[in-house]
């Protein structure tokens, strides 16, 4: 199971536009049985070393396992990104 973190927070439109995406391009993804991907949403707001460093360029998507970014707009990147 591979895990990525949306760094977002609240009242955030873009980001929530990008949760929409990310699920999306999730299911719609081809993964064998034994694989998958979860996503966790982070409240940067709650954390304020990540505010500091993210406050203006949510939202960011993570890839857990190599602590790779992926910066908006996701645009056609998204698929690539989630399937590496």
């Amino acid at each position: 199971m591979a895990d990525y973190y949306l760094l977002s927070k609240p009242h955030c439109p873009l980001c929530d536009q990008a949760k929409l995406l990310v699920e999306q391009a999730m299911q719609q993804a081809v993964q064998s049985p034994a694989t998958g991907w979860r996503l966790h949403v982070v409240d940067i707001t709650q954390q304020p070393e990540l505010l500091a460093e993210y406050a203006w360029l949510i939202p960011v998507l993570v890839r857990a396992s190599d602590d790779a970014e992926l910066r908006w707009p996701f645009a056609t990147a998204l698929e690539d990104f989630l399937i590496a």
